[in-house]
């Protein structure tokens, strides 16, 4: 079966709304009974896809970060975030982000971001004077932060993938999350300046400091994680296991802001959504092992060479590639399918793993903010209660001002590279 008929079968389900998962799943199963491949065949590629050590750390991550948006650790960061930047242009659109920055060292996940977020800031900012749509883009942009800031389901996963350090993954993350955030500052500063929304008045330094103290605990998690990893103390798989422990040790015995009887249905839906990633990484990598068999990955690394052989280009094309797909395909799937290809290229892209990962998983979590497969789009859109068309003309800015950082990030190695070589020799 020729590569194009099985790529075509994959997007044809998925337009006419098969779930992107059994999409795979029933593309491949096809491409199974047409070309007569051992059936075992089958189950071998998927547990080969889900049998990794390091992948343990993903549902734990996933759970500590349900526990602590069930706690009040959202109203500690908020406080926090609005006592730094609350009185600068655009004034709680500022808050919006900096606080996702602070919440993606909690919860590593863009959707745990949208949500938590979006339930508090979408009506606080509507009740401040600020329209419904920015509200909405301002909350599903900076969600991206949290994938990237350590620690990061996705670099998780692409750690797995790849076979490469998730440690190093999580502290090569740091200065790219930085940089977006501030892209994003300065992106909703001139937004605020056109549209002429309010300020507030800046913070006494002793309600800063109060504001600072509350969240004192929480901002601990991401600097025992980082400082574990990095000093060798633990692994990421028990950094996770440890943040679940002190997730818990927050909500439950310090602050006491999680109910015994609320934990169960927070373990609940970290479970299930551990189950559904899980079958997802399973099939794809049936999937992408028969478009190795098939020499897609050859014919992609043809096709980008037959442009240009210069680095620069490549890695440009790579970007572009990236976010042409992440427009199509569900984010876990597209690291899942297209790393192991991107690998094959590193040496003409100049790229080594740790950088790759980050260019990768930056550039393919935009498509969780645009049409038309955007889980954070939609999960904004349902708060703020406006349509996909007016959400699409309002995140145009901060979309642009996210692919300018994606390309800075694939063309300027240090940004990504430097601090894991600083802290990890």
């Amino acid at each position: 079966m020729a590569v194009e008929v099985l790529i075509l079968l994959f997007f044809g389900m998925a337009l006419v709304g098969v779930p992107i998962a059994y999409a795979i799943a029933g593309a491949s199963i096809l491409y199974v009974v047409m070309t007569g491949t051992p059936w075992p065949v089958v189950g071998q590629r998927m547990i080969a896809g889900a049998d990794s050590f390091p992948l343990l750390a993903a549902p734990l991550f996933m759970l500590a970060g349900a526990i602590m948006n069930g706690g009040g650790i959202m109203a500690r960061l908020l406080r926090l975030a609005d006592a730094m930047i609350g009185h600068v242009r655009g004034g709680l659109a500022q808050v919006n982000v900096l606080s996702s920055l602070l919440m993606a060292g909690m919860s590593g996940s863009a959707t745990a971001d949208a949500a938590g977020q979006g339930a508090t800031m979408i009506p606080a900012m509507k009740k401040s004077g600020y329209p419904a749509p920015m509200s909405a883009v301002v909350t599903s942009a900076s969600s991206v932060i949290g994938p990237i800031f350590p620690p990061s389901v996705p670099f998780v996963i692409y750690g797995s993938v790849a076979q490469v350090s998730i440690g190093q993954l999580f502290i090569a993350g740091i200065v790219p999350g930085l940089i977006m955030t501030g892209f994003l500052i300065l992106t909703v500063y001139i937004m605020s300046r056109r549209g002429n929304y309010r300020t507030r008045e800046r913070f006494e330094p002793g309600e800063f400091f109060v504001a600072l103290r509350h969240a004192a605990l929480d901002l601990m998690l991401p600097l025992i994680i980082v400082g574990g990893i990095v000093g060798g103390i633990f692994t990421p798989v028990e950094a996770a296991a440890i943040a679940v422990f002190y997730a818990l040790l927050l909500e439950m015995v310090i602050f006491r802001q999680l109910a015994p009887r609320a934990l169960l249905p927070i373990v609940l839906g970290a479970a299930r959504l551990t189950a559904m990633i899980m079958f997802v990484i399973a099939v794809s990598n049936l999937f992408g092992w028969i478009l190795v068999r098939e020499g897609f990955g050859q014919m992609l690394a043809d096709a980008l060479l037959s442009i240009s052989s210069d680095p620069v280009v490549l890695r440009c094309l790579v970007v572009v590639l990236l976010l042409v797909l992440g427009l199509l395909i569900e984010t876990v799937v597209l690291i899942v399918l297209i790393v192991p290809i991107l690998l094959t290229l590193s040496p003409q892209l100049m790229m080594d793993p740790v950088h790759l990962g980050v260019t990768v998983v930056f550039s393919t979590m935009l498509g969780l903010i645009t049409p038309p497969v955007g889980l954070c789009m939609f999960l904004v859109n349902a708060i703020a209660r406006i349509s996909v068309a007016t959400y699409t003309r309002a995140i145009l800015p901060y979309f642009i001002a996210l692919i300018c950082c994606a390309f800075v990030i694939a063309l300027v190695p240090p940004l990504t590279t430097w601090l894991p070589q600083l802290l990890m020799r």
